[in-house]
């Protein structure tokens, strides 16, 4: 009877024990934490390249297509040009330049520096152009003639907007301005350029922030018509690359509308150009595209006018 109460017993402290070892315990064993998710990388974009319109209107500003090399502070060190100049940027304290090859042979080398100096705001005080031609024998250098030497100097208004840009065939000469540049600032956007080379654009905003690629596009302050007059001047065509850091203040909103008169010698003006933008944004909300629309000079800008934007992003760390 004994051994039978005693087995008893026992029988029932095991059941007891292996029960408590189960899943009840566990009610109060601390449980190992979850491993914190990663979190999701955050990026900002640049803009890595441009692809015009194939079709040339004439009466327009053209550009090759491009594509732009950064540093690691984001600024600009290559401009690839498509079947034009390759160009390289270099950066000091309170100058930076653009340097390009134009032509090169076994016997000579034309070459381009564009020296720009910075005012106390990181803006454009004033750039220096100069070409040089280097002639070579045998492989040594046997001349070397500057054929150029002109300059462009940029003005401020107290907001950061600038108001005025002078270009000096002869740097240092101030009775050598040949061209000349004045805008008009209104509730933050850049309105009105006119132009010496005889054009006054005129520019209506959306109610949109401001997209600094869309710079880029034909007709927008600092890459019009007036450019293209100027010709062999490297300093205006080369102007929307500078415009994102060192020309003052953007617009705040984006261009919509452009309107450009034609000023005769007079002072009279005729109408140029009307001209009307679509703007379509990719998944990043950059620009992808823009559309133009409207008539230059008599002339219809075809369908399906488009420029072609593309970006690359960077993990914000």
């Amino acid at each position: 009877m004994k051994i039978l109460a005693r087995y008893i017993i026992f029988s029932l402290s095991a059941i007891i024990f292996f029960s408590c070892t189960g899943g009840d315990l566990m009610l109060y064993r601390e449980k190992e934490p979850e491993p914190e998710p990663e979190p999701e990388p955050e990026y900002y974009w640049l803009l890595e390249s441009v692809d015009y319109p194939e079709y040339n209107i004439q009466s327009m500003q053209f550009r090759n297509d491009f594509i732009l090399t950064y540093n690691d502070a984001d600024s600009i060190i290559v401009i690839d040009n498509d079947g034009g100049d390759y160009i390289q940027v270099d950066y000091k304290d309170k100058f930076f330049s653009f340097s390009r090859v134009r032509n090169s042979s076994a016997t000579s080398r034309t070459s381009d520096s564009l020296l720009i100096y910075l005012n106390e705001n990181k803006q454009i005080d004033y750039a220096l152009h100069v070409t040089n031609i280097e002639t070579f024998k045998d492989g040594e250098l046997i001349s070397n003639r500057r054929t150029q030497n002109d300059s462009t100097v940029c003005k401020y208004n107290a907001e950061g907007y600038m108001t005025n840009m002078d270009h000096y065939d002869y740097s240092g000469n101030n009775n050598s301005l040949s061209y000349a540049e004045e805008y008009v600032i209104t509730d933050g956007n850049i309105t009105e350029v006119t132009s010496s080379a005889g054009y006054h654009h005129i520019y209506t905003y959306d109610k949109t922030a401001y997209i600094q690629s869309a710079s880029y596009v034909y007709e927008m302050p600092l890459n019009t018509i007036s450019i293209k007059s100027r010709g062999g001047c490297w300093f205006m065509s080369s102007l929307p690359f500078l415009s994102a850091k060192y020309l003052g203040k953007a617009s705040v909103n984006n261009v919509s509308r452009t309107v450009i008169k034609k000023i005769d010698r007079n002072g009279a003006e005729s109408d140029y150009a009307d001209i009307v933008y679509k703007y379509v944004l990719d998944e990043n909300n950059m620009l992808s595209t823009a559309t133009l629309s409207g008539v230059v000079n008599g002339q219809n800008i075809p369908d399906n006018y488009v420029s072609k934007f593309s970006h690359f992003g960077k993990d914000k760390k």
